[in-house]
């Protein structure tokens, strides 16, 4: 009977692996004998939606689990705040809707032995022969190590060293439990490396603006990925020929924006967006007049929600995923039509330049990207810019500035997560036709390596059982 072991990575990254992969012996291994390496996110490719895809086998649009905190610009979509979703949450968000299955649960209920450790969504588990311990690395844990503003050194040895620590001790409660009875299905998952790479990314990029030069922590995220690739090695010697090994993360990670696009400040210049005025917001300009004085900035608060057409819904904060909410009610007063109001700034995006070169790769309506009972929580109008551009949404101020957090958080989500497997069972073949796996084919080759199949998915398994003249 074949086992299933996951390993869970966050921001394990695939052109990473190839460059580090002479330091990286059992990950090395494991993507030669691997048919798959990358492994394509959702849009946008972060955490909380990419890890609940992987975890149920559906498209964000059919699981609903687009953000865990409150939403920005009144869109709930994932808004950079809290990881943790417990049931009560999950089920407001999804306004009473039943709860997706994730592929644990399913193994459960149909009777197998089931462990999961640390997931990075706290969702509801199976009773009977299951396992869950959520151990997650919490963002007051992280900020401990530092404080607002540029981390000095002292803080940033700090916030290395406690990554590191939690890391070996969920490590080290993971292969007790491994190695306590043979699970059918064995789950454990980190975030250390994607938080690690947030703050570490610049000083390992000659290519950043921010690049400091030499320095004692250039090698710091290769340091992380051997670390992984030791923990990884432990889990390869203490499995047997019968368990699959998988090595997942929901998506890869790279340099973060360096400017800012202020997509609000545009819509406004295109008399989509009007502001309200008040005293505060006379300020900035008026700040150029009074020496000394510092200016100030205005903030998405002084937006006229009811007179504006259009603003800017942040998907994953200052990132090049952005989208536009139109304000239908509006457009009636003004007499306009939705969709010429629409098709109007599709163009306009994508004729937007800077600095004489297109800022925007894409901008669709969100029905060309999204299909499911979730798809009208996306705003209208999805678009990703530049990787060197990050949505922004100040008014009064230059239509690009540079990324004042970049020296803080400088590494920054990518939409190519990584997919290893080894040990796949003799009976199987994998897939034809796959040109590249998704966040959503977890789940059901999970479930199918199980003996589980199941049609409730978006994705598909990547494997197949043999016919029964191929094994004779």
């Amino acid at each position: 009977m074949t086992r299933v072991v996951i390993l869970g990575i966050s921001g394990l990254d695939a052109d990473l692996l190839r460059v580090y992969g002479p330091s990286l012996p059992d990950v090395r291994r494991l993507m030669l004998h691997s048919p798959f390496l990358e492994m394509r996110s959702c849009f946008p490719p972060e955490p909380v939606p990419a890890w609940a895809s992987i975890y149920t086998g559906l498209h964000p649009a059919n699981h609903g689990i687009l953000t865990s905190g409150e939403p920005s610009c009144e869109c709930p979509i994932f808004s950079n705040a809290s990881y943790a979703i417990d049931e009560n949450t999950y089920a407001g968000h999804r306004q009473g809707a039943s709860l997706p299955e994730t592929f644990w649960c399913a193994a459960s209920r149909a009777g197998k032995r089931v462990c999961v450790v640390n997931p990075l969504l706290t969702m509801p588990a199976e009773k009977g022969n299951s396992m869950m311990l959520a151990q997650p690395l919490t963002r007051a844990e992280v900020k401990r190590a530092g404080t607002p503003g540029i981390p000095s050194m002292r803080q940033l040895e700090a916030f290395c060293n406690e990554l590191e620590t939690r890391t070996l001790q969920q490590a080290a409660l993971a292969l007790e439990l491994f190695q306590r009875e043979p699970w059918d299905l064995f789950f454990i998952q980190w975030d250390a490396l994607d938080s690690a790479q947030h703050v570490l990314w610049r000083y390992s990029d000659p290519g950043d603006p921010t690049y400091p030069g030499r320095n004692q922590y250039a090698s710091r995220i290769l340091e992380f990925y051997r670390l992984f690739d030791e923990i990884t090695g432990r889990f390869r010697r203490s499995i047997t020929e019968d368990c699959v090994l998988l090595v997942v993360s929901g998506h890869g990670h790279g340099r973060r924006c360096a400017y800012r696009l202020h997509v609000n400040e545009w819509l406004r210049s295109q008399g989509l967006l009007v502001a309200q005025e008040r005293l505060q917001d006379m300020l900035p300009r008026l700040a150029r007049h009074l020496p000394g004085r510092r200016s100030t900035r205005r903030s998405p608060g002084s937006i006229d929600r009811q007179a504006s057409v259009a603003r800017l819904v942040e998907l994953a904060g200052t990132s090049p995923s952005g989208g536009i909410a139109l304000n239908r009610d509006a457009l009636t007063r003004r007499g306009e039509s939705y969709q010429h109001v629409r098709d109007f700034l599709l163009q306009k995006l994508l004729q937007l330049r800077v600095k004489g070169g297109p800022v925007v790769n894409w901008a669709k309506k969100r029905e060309e990207l999204y299909k499911g009972a979730f798809t009208t929580r996306y705003p209208d109008i999805i678009f990703e810019l530049r990787s060197d551009f990050g949505v922004a949404s100040d008014l009064f101020v230059p239509l690009v500035t540079p990324d004042g957090a970049h020296r803080v958080i400088s590494g920054e989500h990518t939409a190519q997560g990584v997919l290893l497997m080894e040990h796949i069972p003799d009976c199987m073949d994998i897939q034809e036709g796959i040109q590249e796996p998704t966040v959503m084919d977890v789940a059901p080759t999970v479930l199918q390596l199980l003996g589980l199949a199941s049609s409730k998915h978006d994705g598909k398994s990547l494997v197949t059982p043999q016919r029964i003249g191929q094994l004779i």
